[in-house]
């Protein structure tokens, strides 16, 4: 290889190399490859082809650094666990990569401290961007601080007092048409199982159930109202408690698809089936609701859609806009499968 082609002795491809081959300077190389600055179209594709000869890769840290730009997303979300967060993860990168930008995914566990330390990473990595889905005890003015220094969107759940951007969808609507619909087919002890009304999109689903109840006359007993911790063990445990009572419901809304599932095994275990014995309503509208027998009546949440408008307000922001934040609410839909029936008295 000649001097003209690189001086690749070490192995390795410097800036200075593909700037020779081009016939540009340095900087103009740099700009041409960082995607900044202004450069002729003529030279940009002889430094890429140049580029793509010797088999050059860019410095994504000096890239950043001459342009200002990491090209890349940070997302905090609360449990890698649940496909709400995988498909929410789907749409939004579907959005930021037509522009440019690279999703990276941090793991909160639904806890505030590692949530605080994901943001913190993301933070001294310079990201363009970041999107939240806030943990139980979450610091409102933490998040805000962060979000006036860098582009940021909060996802699925609410903050009292935070003021940034955010995209959720509408909850109260969602469970009160769940409610709604058990109590058109006859039902009049409703019962609820439910995660801690820690995070804000529980606590508006219990809202739903409790307005609808309350429109019609009917009880909102606590003893009605069963809460296990979010994974399926707890569930379990507290939906096996509610079934298992004298006076038991014969319907039941679930408000997340793990208490969903709890109330499924919880129903098995003790023999119940469903909708003879029990009518079930869920939130969140998983694959396997589609495929057990009987399939789930739901309240559907547009899931990938809540992730590209989320993607889109990102971009809005990383391209200069500075109005007043927005709050989205997206509308939910009740899906009516086979997990319910009329009331009928026990025979």
């Amino acid at each position: 290889m000649s001097e003209r082609d690189g001086n690749m002795t070490d192995g390795r491809v410097t800036l200075q190399d593909v700037a020779s081959l081009a016939g540009v300077s340095q900087a103009t190389a740099g700009r041409a490859l960082g995607g900044y600055g202004s450069i002729s179209e003529d030279s940009r594709q002889r430094v890429e082809q140049a580029a793509t000869k010797l088999g050059y890769r860019t410095n994504a840290v000096a890239r950043a650094l001459a342009s200002g730009t990491t090209k890349s997303i940070g997302l905090v979300i609360g449990d890698i666990e649940n496909p709400f967060f995988a498909t929410v993860a789907r749409g939004l990168s579907d959005v930021v990569q037509e522009a440019g930008y690279t999703v990276v995914l941090a793991n909160a566990d639904e806890n505030w401290d590692m949530e605080r330390q994901a943001l913190e990473v993301f933070d001294t990595r310079s990201v363009d961007g970041l999107v939240v889905a806030p943990a139980p005890g979450s610091d409102a003015s933490s998040i805000e601080k962060l979000g006036n220094r860098i582009p940021l969107v909060v996802i699925d759940r609410d903050l009292p007092g935070l003021d940034v951007d955010s995209v959720l969808v509408d909850n109260v609507a969602g469970a009160a048409s769940a409610t709604r619909h058990l109590v058109n087919l006859g039902h009049r002890e409703i019962g609820l199982v439910t995660e801690p009304p820690v995070i804000s999109s529980v606590r508006e689903r219990i809202q739903g159930y409790e307005q609808v109840l309350e429109e019609n006359g009917l009880a909102t007993s606590p003893s009605l109202r069963a809460e296990g911790t979010p994974r399926l063990e707890g569930g379990l445990l507290a939906a096996t408690e509610l079934l298992n009572s004298p006076d038991r419901p014969h319907a039941i809304f679930a408000t997340t698809n793990t208490m969903t599932a709890a109330v499924l095994a919880a129903a098995a275990e003790l023999g119940l089936k469903i909708p003879e014995d029990l009518s079930l309503v869920g939130f969140d509208d998983s694959e396997w609701m589609r495929l057990v027998s009987p399939p789930i009546t739901v309240v559907r949440q547009p899931v990938y859609a809540l992730g590209q408008a989320t993607g889109r307000l990102l971009n809005d922001r990383i391209n200069g806009w500075t109005g007043d934040p927005k709050q989205l609410r997206l509308k939910t839909e009740l899906v009516v499968r086979e997990s319910c029936r009329k009331w009928q008295e026990p025979s």
